[in-house]
C-alpha cells in the first residue's frame, strides 16, 4: 500500500507491507496517493517524520524492511543507520567511495536510513536522491536542533529487518 502527504519539506510517500515500511519516497520524486488513514502504520510513520522535522525527534521507533541485497549493501545500511543524530561521515569512511555512494543513491528509506548523514570528504556535503538543497536542509535542521544527541543510537537488526 502506498500512501503519500504533505509534510514541511513537501509531499513524501511511503509503502507497508506486511506491517512494515518498505519505501519512502523524498518530494521531488513521491508519486500521487492518498493520504494515511488515522491510527496506522503510515499515518504514525508520517507523525514520527513531521516530528523529526521539526527537531522534535532523534530517531525513529518504526518497523522497516529492507530489500534483498549483497552483505555489503546490508553492512553498509546497518552502518549508515548507526549514524547517530545530528552526526556525518564520508562515503570513504564506510568503504568504496563510489560503491557507498551507489547505496545510498538506491536507498529505499533515506531519511528512516539516514543516508543524508554520507558527506563527501572533499565536496560537502555531496549528492542525494532529494537533491542537494534538501540534503543541506537535514543537516542543518540536525545540526540546529536542542535535542541532546544520544551516546548510543542503537537498531537492533534481525535478518534484514529493523525492529
Amino acid at each position: 500500500m502506498i500512501t503519500s502527504k504533505k509534510l514541511t519539506i513537501g509531499r513524501i510517500a511511503i509503502q507497508t507491507s506486511g506491517g512494515f515500511i518498505t519505501r519512502l519516497w523524498l518530494p521531488c520524486e513521491a508519486p500521487d496517493a492518498p493520504e494515511p488513514q488515522p491510527h496506522t502504520l503510515p499515518h504514525t510513520c508520517f507523525l514520527q517524520l513531521e516530528e523529526w522535522l521539526l527537531g522534535n525527534r532523534p530517531y525513529f521507533n518504526l518497523p522497516i524492511k529492507l530489500p534483498q541485497g549483497t552483505p555489503f549493501q546490508a553492512q553498509t545500511l546497518q552502518r549508515i543507520a548507526a549514524i547517530p543524530y545530528g552526526c556525518t561521515t564520508t562515503y570513504g569512511s564506510l568503504g568504496a567511495a563510489r560503491a557507498v555512494g551507489n547505496i545510498c543513491a538506491t536507498n529505499p528509506l533515506p531519511i528512516l536510513i539516514p543516508c543524508h548523514r554520507v558527506i563527501s570528504a572533499h565536496h560537502p556535503p555531496g549528492n542525494y536522491r532529494g537533491g542537494s538543497t534538501l540534503k543541506a536542509h537535514l543537516l542543518k535542521l540536525e545540526f540546529n536542533t536542542q535535542i541532546q544527541h544520544p551516546e548510543h543510537l542503537r537498531l537492533y537488526l534481525t535478518g534484514d529487518t529493523v525492529v
